[in-house]
């Protein structure tokens, strides 16, 4: 009892003491920060309506209540200390493995056994995404739950005529699934279990008794399994058999069980992420892989009688792989480590006990194997150190990925994003290109491609690409507005008040709608459409200098004489200029038009004399050459009007200020 409690202390200590470089890591912007940082629930004091809204509210593509209140409780305990955060889920972890390690003991007896394949879960590579990465909370507290339904099923089968046994051995499945719900196939594992190491189906009366226990679990699943698929469709998180057909799935998924199983023996070229084959053109290796997996699963299954391990431990594998095999498509990757946090413990299953079969009753061979157990953890402990600071940060996390995978558009997508962060948009650019050479159709890419585009101020490249986005999502009123935006800065005003007004129709109204809309409609003329514009922008935000410099130059220069407005001209720009430090050259331009418009031609001249100054200054050249020809006109006492159909080469570059202004 004594050498137990050792080996169970020294594992779980020796896991914390694995996992203790995480206080220092980082939040992860891939999704830590929507999951967890911007979550309402989490954000939420304790208590019942916070506890409604974490079983209530499908935030992500899974529905984990509990996970949520977990998180929420960490929130409570340490703020957003993303260290402390981490730590909670390597003492999760090193939990789980110590329960591990008792429930094996407890349905085989065999402590050295059930020390190898505790350590194995513990300090095995591919666990790493698990532990070290915050938003997975759901595996680490779902395993814990698994462990204690495994703990409380090995008690159960020793006294099956117990009903609080049985009730304990429900209530932890079911906090399990509250967790995570991959929990779903553990009625499955039981079953395995009741057949080696419990023995409880060698008779009629037993398999109907273990059978009827299993019906209340299957209810549980069902149940969980119809709260995840309502989770990941409401998120929009399970591709469609358009974008990913069944046959892509099937053969990924086939491929996947393999890989799983060659990173479990040797776990090198370990990522976050995993590009799906069916998007990068990468050909799949699904026939020989479903021979693979079809002669491994007759190999165990022949040898059942006398080596029962061997299927209970690959039939555990495969069955705790069904939820997340990708038949059932979320996201763009082929597969992904944390999926194998829970059913790599079959496999060391298999293997730790097959391993002892083969060394015979020698004790030589006995010790020998001991040995070699022993290696073999170390090496995967050491594995561990290394994998881990790959999962410091973000861009350490993407710049992995991107070493150890190949055509990882979904990593350079990432890193990009990382570099936008960073305001590094020249590098930004360049990862969404080389995102976008593997997979060309990727609408979300080509919008922010656009995006950095128009950042780094060059329209004419962005436009294309925002064209691209949009035909792959023609009601997104938000990204009509931005390709209108680009269409502004190429000069094509025609388009880009077409789009722009397509988004209105659609019933967009935000302040840069307006805002703009009022800008391309005064450079194309039509005064009328201009102060519409113009006057919702100020609406929405009076204090707009850009919009309310449009409005005004349009209510004082308006080539219709009957939409005119000298005084409201006036009184707009002199605000605008109050509000605005160092106006620039356009709005003292209005400035001038507006006192001319009213009669005030001695303060019109005084307004462009410092527009001219202002424009010269900036090199704006041409723009001043306008302003003098316009102050000429008010020291004949004329104020400026608009030509009824105005060149779009002109006022494009007299509105160059406040288009920059714009919002």
């Amino acid at each position: 009892m004594r050498s137990r409690a050792g080996i169970t202390l020294a594992l779980a200590a020796l896991t914390v003491a694995l996992y203790l470089p995480v206080r220092g890591f980082e939040w992860l912007s891939f999704d830590d920060a929507r999951y967890v940082l911007e979550s309402p629930i989490v954000r939420a004091p304790p208590g019942v309506a916070s506890a409604r809204l974490a079983f209530s509210s499908l935030p992500e593509p899974n529905w984990i209540p509990l996970t949520w209140l977990s998180l929420q409780l960490d929130h409570q305990l340490f703020g957003f200390d993303a260290g402390a955060f981490h730590l909670v889920n390597a003492a999760l972890h090193a939990l789980s493995t110590a329960l591990l390690f008792l429930a094996l003991v407890r349905m085989t007896g065999a402590q050295g056994r059930s020390a190898f394949v505790a350590g194995v879960f513990a300090w095995h590579p591919l666990h790493v995404e698990s532990v070290a990465w915050i938003v997975e909370r759901k595996d680490v507290l779902s395993g814990l739950f698994f462990m204690l339904t495994l703990h409380a099923h090995a008690h159960h089968a020793a006294h099956p005529s117990s009903r609080g046994r049985y009730a304990l051995v429900l209530l932890w499945l079911a906090l399990g699934l509250l967790a995570k719900p991959i929990l779903v196939t553990v009625p499955g594992v039981l079953l395995l279990l009741d057949a080696w190491p419990l023995g409880r189906l060698r008779d009629a009366g037993g398999r109907r008794r273990a059978l009827l226990e299993k019906l209340p679990m299957l209810a549980l699943a069902a149940a969980a399994s119809a709260a995840a698929i309502l989770a990941q469709r409401g998120a929009e998180a399970v591709s469609s058999a358009e974008a990913l057909p069944l046959a892509a799935r099937v053969a990924n998924a086939l491929d996947a069980a393999v890989a799983y199983v060659g990173q479990s023996l040797w776990p090198s070229g370990l990522a976050a992420i995993y590009p799906h084959p069916y998007w990068t053109g990468t050909p799949t290796h699904a026939a020989r892989s479903a021979l693979l997996l079809a002669a491994a699963t007759a190999l165990c299954l022949r040898s059942a009688r006398t080596r029962p391990h061997l299927a209970v431990g690959w039939l555990w594998y495969l069955l705790m792989l069904v939820p997340v095999i990708g038949l059932v498509q979320v996201g763009l990757q082929a597969r992904a480590d944390r999926y194998t946090y829970l059913p790599l413990i079959g496999l060391a299953i298999a293997v730790a006990w097959e391993a002892v079969r083969l060394a015979g009753g020698s004790p030589a061979a006995r010790a020998a194997l001991a040995a070699m157990g022993t290696a073999v953890l170390a090496a995967l402990a050491v594995a561990t150190r290394v994998q881990l600071p790959h999962w410091r940060d973000s861009i350490a996390v993407f710049e992995r990925a991107l070493a150890a995978t190949e055509h990882n558009f979904i990593a350079h997508r990432a890193l990009a994003n990382e570099q936008i962060r960073a305001g590094h948009l020249d590098a930004a650019a360049q990862e969404l290109e080389m995102a976008l050479a593997i997979l060309p159709q990727w609408p979300t890419a080509h919008r922010e491609l656009g995006r950095v585009r128009a950042a780094l101020g060059d329209p004419s490249a962005a436009a294309p690409h925002l064209e691209r986005a949009l035909a792959a999502s023609p009601a997104d009123t938000e990204l009509r507005i931005e390709l209108g935006l680009a269409l502004v800065g190429t000069g094509d005003l025609a388009r880009a008040r077409s789009e722009l007004a397509a988004a209105e129709a659609r019933g967009a109204s935000s302040l840069e709608l307006h805002a703009t809309l009022a800008h391309v409609e005064g450079l194309l003329g039509n005064c009328a459409g201009a102060i519409r514009h113009g006057r919702r922008a100020l609406a929405i935000d009076p204090l707009l200098a850009a919009a309310a410099n449009d409005l005004a130059w349009t209510l004082a220069t308006c080539a219709d004489a009957r939409e005119r407005s000298p005084a409201e001209a006036v009184r707009l720009a002199e605000a605008a200029e109050q509000r605005t430090d160092n106006p620039g050259p356009d709005l003292l331009d209005t400035l001038a038009a507006a006192y001319a418009a009213a009669g005030r031609f001695p303060e019109a001249r005084g307004a462009a004399s410092r527009a001219e100054a202002a424009a010269r200054a900036r090199g704006l050249d041409e723009l001043a050459h306008e302003v003098r020809a316009r102050a000429t006109l008010y020291r004949e006492g004329r104020p400026f009007a608009q030509p009824a159909t105005p060149a779009p080469e002109a006022p494009v570059e007299r509105r160059a200020g406040a288009a920059e202004a714009s919002p």
